[in-house]
Order: C-alpha cells, then sequence, then structure tokens
C-alpha cells in the first residue's frame, strides 16, 4: 500500500458518497478510490472482508462519523 496515494486519493473522495456510510464501519480500498464494503460492526466487517478474498493487511477500516458526531480519539473510560 502506497500511503501517500492512499492519503491524496482519501482527501479527493467525495463527501456525498462518503456521508451515506455515516455511523458505520467502511473497508477502503488499497489506493483510497473506493469502498469496498460497510458495516456497523467493525468485527463483522473484517470478516466479510476476508471472506471475499482481500488481503487484510492492504485494507484500510475506518469509521464514518455522522456530521455532527465529533470523534476525540485516544480516550478510554474505565469504571471500577
Amino acid at each position: 500500500m502506497d500511503v501517500r496515494q492512499f492519503q491524496k486519493n482519501r482527501q479527493k473522495f467525495p463527501a456525498e458518497k462518503l456521508d451515506q456510510f455515516a455511523g458505520k464501519y467502511v473497508a477502503w480500498s488499497p489506493d483510497a478510490t473506493s469502498i469496498l464494503a460497510a458495516d456497523e460492526d467493525e468485527l463483522q466487517l473484517a470478516a466479510a472482508i476476508q471472506k471475499a478474498g482481500h488481503n487484510s493487511a492492504e485494507i484500510l477500516i475506518a469509521f464514518v462519523p455522522a456530521e455532527d458526531e465529533v470523534l476525540l480519539g485516544g480516550g478510554l473510560e474505565v469504571s471500577e
């Protein structure tokens, strides 16, 4: 996977196409020109990608937030 090319293509991906996947995980093609599959469950999506014969080392799975959703990332809440 060419990470630089992936990033360039990902930034060019039309927002209106990506909007249809809001609230789901998507599996990006290795060059980020298309979305191979989507699911609300990340593990089910990973299994579907493997079942379809894609090389999981070349597929990036990412969450697409809803328009009004903010992802802060890196946080973990632990309750005892």
